[in-house]
């Protein structure tokens, strides 16, 4: 219930700080959530630099969490969601663009990460592909298709979908 109220709360203060002039050569702060096979659940604040022709940057941190069946319940109860395998990292992703619109855009997403699961090192190189979707006010919407390939982590492979919001910054 915190964690929710945190995300609600840092959504709208980025909503309040941040005005919707969009430009080429600008950037973004995006806030996306997604679901991972394997029981798993993604969150990821990123900035994100764009470059000619829709090619950018992403500069993200990411948390993750994996929820299992509580052992003497047989069911997923609040301790077993949050509290089984959690991870966070920080990374760097090249996002070429290989798909142009009048409203939309796809690129490919290419980058690697370094963090932890509290416990030990984690690496992970991340590939996939995103699709954008650009509102008037210069606003943008995404949908993300993703694979994370974790070194050193309980899962080695993550594959998933993740839905977010891009805002513009000056």
């Amino acid at each position: 219930m915190i964690m929710r109220k945190t995300l609600i709360l840092m959504f709208a203060c980025m909503c309040l700080a941040f005005s919707a002039n969009a430009q080429r050569n600008s950037g973004r702060l995006s806030l996306g959530v997604g679901l991972l096979y394997r029981n798993g659940m993604d969150v990821t604040f990123s900035y994100e630099h764009e470059m000619n022709y829709r090619h950018a940057w992403e500069f993200f941190a990411n948390g993750y969490l994996q929820w299992a069946e509580c052992g003497p319940c047989g069911h997923i109860c609040p301790e077993s969601f949050w509290r089984n395998y959690r991870t966070y990292g920080f990374g760097v992703a090249y996002k070429p663009c290989v798909v142009r619109g009048r409203n939309h855009y796809g690129n490919l997403r290419i980058g690697a990460s370094a963090g932890s699961d509290t416990k030990k090192f984690l690496g992970g190189l991340h590939f996939g592909y995103e699709h954008n979707y650009v509102l008037r006010s210069g606003w943008t919407l995404y949908w993300q298709a993703k694979s994370d390939l974790m070194i050193k982590g309980a899962d080695l492979l993550r594959v998933g979908i993740a839905l977010g919001v891009k805002l513009p910054i000056k």
